[in-house]
């Protein structure tokens, strides 16, 4: 004889798991918006780290050509488009004289605000680009 599941057990069995989704999910949801949010922040410094190379290596690029630190920080500006210029610092090393040889470098360094805030308030990142004088 097969024995069947009164309907009162059958309600009461699921009314017990009827909070599990719940609990589960307010376990797990903290973890993942952790995760997102380190992606989110990840990718905003490594596109600032892009920027502000490409930045260094056209400072670096007018410097090796016409030796002019102001002509320099203006190609900068213009080589990292959509970051806000009062955010630059440069560190110029090495000149090229008039017909002269050696190798002009520019360091470039860029603070910024983090986006989320979960890995601190701020961000700095530098690049450094070099290039062979006049040439």
């Amino acid at each position: 004889m097969k024995r069947s599941i009164l309907p009162s057990r059958r309600l009461r069995a699921q009314g017990r798991e009827r909070g599990a989704a719940a609990v589960e999910f307010a376990l797990v949801a903290p973890i993942l918006l952790a995760l997102v949010g380190g992606i989110i922040e990840f990718s905003y410094t490594y596109n600032l780290q892009i920027s502000v190379t490409q930045a260094a290596r056209e400072a670096a690029r007018t410097m090796a050509i016409f030796n002019d630190p102001a002509r320099a920080q203006a190609a900068a500006i213009a080589g990292a488009p959509g970051l806000n210029p009062a955010g630059f610092t440069y560190t110029f090393t090495g000149a090229c004289p008039t017909g002269g040889t050696g190798n002009a470098k520019v360091a470039v360094g860029y603070t910024a605000s983090s986006l989320t805030g979960i890995f601190g308030g701020s961000v700095t990142v530098s690049g450094t680009g070099a290039m062979r004088c006049h040439g």
